[in-house]
This record gives structure tokens, sequence and C-alpha cells, in this order.
């Protein structure tokens, strides 16, 4: 009997028209079929088991990775290879349960989301994307509007913070940082100030955040934690839309208190073609899209078929999220 294939299925979209079989080189080598279904960010479940029921390894996105969908897969699936850095969409305690390894792709992108955050950061603070609205619709007159300068809080000072912390370096501004496991040699070098989240919060002119959707972090941005920030605060936001109550971040835009908010990541995604945040003008909004630059999804796919190919040589993956799984796997 021939012995049974190795199946990839790569859930997200292939904008770059890459030769995945190139791509994904070693574990085609090692007899794999590479499968690229692209799910769009579903959050379907019975649509995700349809797309990756009978595979061994996935490539995920966005979709969910929930106790359903794992189970309904385990009589296969080995491992997930999650496109990116995030992971609040999987189920790592099931995961592992199972026998399935989850990895990510930490640190890959944080060149592009880093440089989104300035991008977002600088069209929030010169009125770009207003200018260009008021443009299109017959308007010609400038506004007054801010440079980059005064104190700015990154709250999260992970691969992302540290980077977008250089490029902050070029411009007149005091940058202080807030994460529960500083890395204080990273801020040393980079010139950045650690300091208590109560402290980033109160003395900030521009907030950015980079925070993880972890359970202690949801909706942070809050109409307490706003009350507490400087009249006119500008919000920049390049991590999850999780971290921000936009109910009362709009309020918060209405009343003043914030001058402004650059938004990539939301509650609802896709962007909820309703949102309250559509209609106020101090506000630039971009489809989560800090981390698709062609550089870095390039090098996320990379990284993500070198994941698979050190789990089919018997190797332990990289950036492995639930080592426990070890103890469920079927051997």
């Amino acid at each position: 009997m021939a012995e049974k294939k190795t199946r990839i299925a790569v859930l997200v979209q292939n904008e770059l028209n890459l030769d995945l079989n190139q791509v994904f080189h070693e574990a085609v080598e090692m007899g794999a079929e590479i499968v690229n279904t692209p799910l769009y960010h579903t959050q379907d479940t019975a649509e995700v088991i349809q797309a990756a029921k009978g595979f061994d390894y996935v490539v995920a996105g966005r979709e969910p990775w929930n106790a359903e969908v794992l189970n309904a897969c385990a009589d296969h699936l080995k491992g997930i290879a999650r496109f990116g850095a995030g992971f609040e969409t999987v189920d790592l305690e099931a995961a592992a349960s199972l026998g399935i390894a989850v990895c990510n792709a930490p640190g890959v992108n944080s060149k592009a989301v880093a440089e989104q955050a300035l991008a977002l950061t600088l069209a929030l603070l010169r009125k770009i994307a207003m200018y260009d609205r008021d443009l299109r619709d017959g308007g010609v007159t400038a506004k007054m509007t801010q440079t980059l300068e005064g104190t700015v809080a990154l709250l999260g000072f992970g691969n992302i913070g540290c980077e977008f912390a250089k490029l902050l370096s070029v411009f007149p501004v005091k940058v202080i940082a807030y994460d529960p496991f500083p890395n204080y040699q990273a801020a040393n070098a980079l010139g950045v100030e650690i300091v208590d989240l109560e402290t980033a919060v109160k003395t900030a002119d521009i907030i950015s955040l980079h925070l993880p959707a972890v359970k202690n972090m949801k909706d942070f941005i809050c109409k307490e934690t706003i009350a507490e920030m400087k009249d006119g605060v500008y919000i920049i936001n390049t991590s999850r839309g999780y971290v921000v109550n936009e109910h009362d971040l709009v309020a918060g835009l209405r009343s003043g208190k914030i001058a402004g908010a650059a938004l990539d990541a939301f509650k609802v995604e896709p962007f909820d073609p309703d949102s309250e945040l559509k209609t106020l003008p101090n506000v630039v909004l971009t489809p989560h899209s800090a981390a698709v630059s062609t550089q870095a999804v390039r090098m996320v796919f990379q990284h993500c078929a070198g994941v698979i190919a050190n789990y089919m040589r018997g190797e332990d993956p990289r950036s492995l999220l639930n080592p426990n799984y070890a103890l469920h796997r079927a051997e």
C-alpha cells in the first residue's frame, strides 16, 4: 500500500502569487501536497472545517480555531502555523489536549507594522486623509495641523514597539513605554524610558497601542482610562480591536478629550460598515493592513513553511505556543 501523502492547507490569500510549492519546498521534498484555499477571514466554523478537515497541517489566518473546529479536524491535524504573531483566534488548550501543535510568526512582520504605526501617526497629526477627502470634494483650504513632538507612549514594548521606537528616534519626541515584561536592554539602547501603566496613560501626548489580546487587556481603552489621559491626546492602534471599547472611544473623540484616533484593528472584522467611527473626521481607518507589505508577507510565508518542515522532520517546531501538546500527541 502506498504511503499516505502529507497534506498542507494554506488558508490565507496568496496575493503575491508566490509559487507555494517553492515556498514550501522542504515539505514538498518530503512528499507534501500544498493546497491553497483562502478563507478571507471568515468567522463561519463550518467553512473552516470544510477547508481544513483531512489536512495534516494548516497555515491559518484570522478564522476561528475553537474547540469545535479543532475536534472536527483532529483525526489528521498535527500542526497549525498562524500567519502572523497574533494567536487569540486559536484555543491553545483545546489544541494541546488533541496533540495539535500551534506556532506563530513573532517579529517577522514587526517592521511593517511599526511603519504603519508611524504612517498613521503622521496621517492623523497632519490631517492627510482629511485633506485627501476634502480635495476630492472640491475643498482647497488648508487647516491647522500638528507636527510630531511631545511625549509618545508605547503600550507594549515587544518587537513592534522596539521597531516603532527606532523610527521615532529621528523626531523631537520623548518616548516612554509600558510592558509587563520590559526589555530594559532594548529600552536603554533606544533611549526609551520604561514607566508604569498609569504614568504612560497620564503623561502621553500620543498613545500607540501594541498590546496582545489577553483577558486583562480587553477594552483597556475605555471611558475610565480615557478620563486619565491628557486633554487632546491622540491614540494609534495597530494591535488588536479587542483592547479598545469603540463606543467609549467615539464618545471621547466627539467630546474633544481625544483629538484624534488612527485604527488598524477593530472589534468586528471585517470592519462594520455601520460603525460610528466612519462618521468622524478626526479618525483615520485602515483595514487591519499594517502587516501587509510585500516583504513582510513573503517572510511570514517562509517562516510558516519552515515551521511545518521542522515538524515533519521530527524537530521541535519553532515559535511553539503550546508545548504541552506533545503530552497528547499520537505517535
